[in-house]
């Protein structure tokens, strides 16, 4: 490493990263620990929580320049430069990250208020990503929050500690103030103010000064153009706003070139949505490598399209970097391989879906009471401690538990000490035992057989349960062909029965709503792939919400097909059918697995698993489901970054559903379109489940008396809600009582 003084600011440089921080971030020149600390601290991994997931990933963090230093909560902004305009961008004027810094060094010099920059990193490569560190502004605001309430009218109710007219003026003058020291922000947006507070009075700061220009003075041009980009779409507030630019606001001349701006400004972004997308469809088909986060490393140079996978430690999966176009060339290769059990499972398939229509409409017309169990956790290797995941296993009152297996890594010591723990804890939980693969072992016969035959031999003793393979339908995993996975059933499949007899044996974990994919590997007719249990990793997150239709069919009949598939199929024993995964990722960068456009807030992610759960075990069409899974960044119940497991709304959900109907006997209720709900019987209560799937609220009129209501966390609520949202209420009735919902 060499390090330098540049003014106030000290170089750095190393064999990949170069950049400078700020003297006041460091104790004279950077020490020996300063590079272990720095590339801890611009790993996504590090993150305590995300700010922030667009074109750039934003997470918190700890920032510990020596370790006799007191740790600062830091933003990190993570910068890409992974298509040719920011490559020429950069090229011309430095990384954005660096432009960030200097800009931001240049504003606080000039008294205009932005977080305190503490420095800046960025890769040699032209393509490579950088990375803008500042202080962290506790409990920010951003503008954006606001300026959306405003704009729909109801700041008052939302953000009451703010006077909308006084705060817009405030920013009108700030922009002034820009201005005034002939700074051309070039993207004065609302995502780019933030309030240190809810409050009229709260302190403002800039943020986002990549695109800032410098001049000796501003023309009207420039000026205007930075006004319009605010998005004030009242007029009386555009008023306010301009006011406090200018007092008494612009010229007639000047006020309409700033309307012609700001409406042609927001047409530009509505335009370039729909853009984006095609585009970026386009891309994945016929570039020649798919873009991927800045943290996951290239495939190696001249490996085949079916060799194109590298790990992603945050998701927890592998990436998978042949384009669309590269895996559609292995797939006509290898037609014949899937013609084959395609047309085998065709007759049985249509037989099944037709089986399940008539179960899904028997299902309405005249549900029939089954019991409430099943209901379960996955937990992967390293996800969190295992004394810490026991606890929660105990606490969420869940009795099966599924753990996977990474076999490319061998057996996972502590997945078999929690294993150990489970098994020979006080409250019985019932484990199963998920080995998954990737290609070196679809590859190798005998590594895979020799790594099954290890784990069989750890985990015997804890328990009975063995789900084979991981998403054979999904090339990222290793498997291209259906004989690829047929291999590891069946060596898996005799390895686990060598170690225990009576062994219940999984497969095939097909993942999402693909039932000529599944259909198609249950029908080999051959016994050494005879299987006891279907397993399906039925994600539905790409739909939305758990009732939405995907090939006609809401997830109640989806289940249903998947039934009918198990019962007819000549490899499943048993006829038996479980949901192996399911969740919804969160919108937190580069965690969630799904991608943003499947992403969801924590509020919904936990009402959506409650109205899974009820949809999939109140009907009796699974006889099992698991989320996946316990501890995880980006779609877990529990949070493991920053200081011990923060507890979701999900998490909080799942724990109610348990305690509210473990052991129940639960009826799906006959409701009126917009409704839902089941009714609930243990131990002489009588527990009413009902929400509205829909985006909006349904008026709702319990006819019996009803002793309590609780929210889908648990809080016990005064009454009734007048109008129902798509969080599960639970509501205690008089027993015998009928309800009725009407719309």
């Amino acid at each position: 490493m060499t390090a330098g003084t540049e003014g106030p600011e000290r170089r750095f440089e190393f064999d990949d990263l170069t950049g400078a921080v700020a003297a006041a971030a460091v104790d004279g020149a950077p020490g020996a620990g300063f590079e272990e600390t720095l590339r801890r601290l611009l790993d996504p991994g590090s993150g305590r929580s995300s700010v922030h997931w667009g074109r750039s990933y934003l997470y918190e963090a700890r920032w510990r320049p020596s370790a006799q230093a007191a740790g600062t909560a830091v933003v990190v902004k993570q910068f890409r430069h992974d298509d040719l305009r920011a490559r020429l961008r950069r090229r011309r004027r430095g990384s954005r990250a660096r432009l960030s810094f200097r800009a931001a060094r240049r504003l606080r010099r000039l008294g205009i208020p932005t977080p305190e920059p503490l420095l800046y990193a960025e890769s040699h490569a032209i393509g490579g990503p950088a990375w803008y560190v500042c202080r962290l502004v506790p409990d920010a605001l951003e503008l954006r929050y606001v300026l959306r309430a405003l704009n729909a009218g109801t700041a008052a109710e939302q953000f009451p500690g703010i006077h909308g007219p006084t705060l817009l003026r405030r920013v009108g003058a700030l922009a002034a103030e820009l201005h005034r020291h002939g700074v051309w922000f070039r993207d004065l947006t609302s995502g780019n103010v933030l309030l240190s507070e809810p409050a009229t009075d709260a302190d403002l700061s800039l943020v986002d000064l990549n695109r800032a220009r410098f001049r000796r003075r501003l023309s009207t041009s420039q000026r205007l153009r930075d006004l319009s980009r605010m998005p004030v779409l009242r007029p009386e507030d555009r008023a306010e706003y301009l006011a406090g630019y200018r007092p008494g606001g612009l010229p007639r001349l000047q006020r309409i070139w700033f309307e012609t701006c700001h409406h042609g400004f927001r047409f530009k972004l509505g335009s370039k949505r729909g853009a984006r997308r095609g585009l970026r469809r386009l891309s994945d088909l016929l570039l020649p490598r798919r873009r991927a986060h800045p943290h996951l490393p290239d495939a190696e140079r001249g490996v085949t399209a079916t060799e194109r996978t590298v790990w992603d430690p945050l998701t927890d999966q592998p990436h998978q970097q042949a384009t669309r176009g590269q895996r559609l060339g292995v797939r006509l290769r290898d037609v014949g391989h899937h013609a084959g059990p395609l047309l085998r499972s065709a007759v049985p398939l249509l037989l099944s879906v037709a089986e399940a229509r008539r179960a899904r409409r028997a299902l309405d017309r005249a549900p029939a009471p089954v019991h409430f169990g099943g209901l379960g956790v996955a937990v992967g290797p390293g996800s969190a401690p295992g004394d810490s995941v026991a606890a929660a296993i105990d606490d969420l009152g869940v009795d099966t538990v599924l753990l996977r297996f990474h076999l490319w890594q061998g057996v996972d010591r502590g997945l078999l000490e929690l294993a150990r723990t489970l098994s020979d804890g006080d409250r019985p939980v019932d484990l199963v035992f998920q080995f998954s693969q990737d290609r070196s072992l679809v590859r190798d016969a005998g590594l895979w057989r020799r790594r099954v035959e290890e784990a069989a031999a750890a985990l015997a003793p804890c328990g009975r349960r063995f789900l084979i393979g991981q998403a054979p339908n999904r090339s990222k995993w290793g498997v291209w062909r259906p004989g690829d996975y047929w291999s590891l059933l069946a060596a898996g499949a005799a390895a686990v029965r060598a170690q225990r007899p009576d062994a219940c044996v999984l497969a095939p974990a097909v993942i999402d709503f693909e039932p000529h994919a599944t259909a198609g590997l249950i029908h080999s007719r051959l016994p050494e792939r005879r299987f006891d249990v279907l397993a399906s990793q039925l994600y539905v997150d790409r739909r939305g919400a758990p009732e939405n239709r995907q090939l006609g069919f809401d997830l109640a009949g989806k289940l249903a097909v998947l039934r009918s598939l198990a019962r007819r199929a000549p490899d499943c024993a048993s006829g038996r059918s479980w949901v192996t995964e399911f969740n919804w990722p969160l919108a937190e960068g580069p965690h969630a697995p799904a991608g943003r456009d499947v992403a969801v807030d924590e509020d919904a992610q936990a009402s959506y698993l409650v109205r899974y759960a009820l949809e999939a075990l109140g009907s009796g069409l699974a006889e099992r489901v698991y989320w996946w899974q316990l501890a995880a960044a980006g779609y877990g119940l529990l949070d493991p970054r920053g200081d011990g497991l923060r507890q979701r709304p999900a998490y909080l959900a799942l724990r109610q559903l348990q305690r509210e109907l473990t052991g129940a006997e639960v009826l799906r209720l006959r409701m009126p379109p917009g409704l839902r709900g089941y009714r609930a019987l243990r131990e002489g209560r009588d527990i009413r489940i009902v929400w509205a799937p829909g985006d909006r609220g349904r008026s709702y009129t319990p006819q019996s008396a009803v002793r309590s209501v609780r929210d889908r966390d648990g809080r016990e609520l005064e009454r009734v809600p007048a109008v129902l949202g798509g969080a599960p209420v639970y509501l205690e009735c008089e027993t015998g009582g009928l309800a009725r919902a009407p719309t």
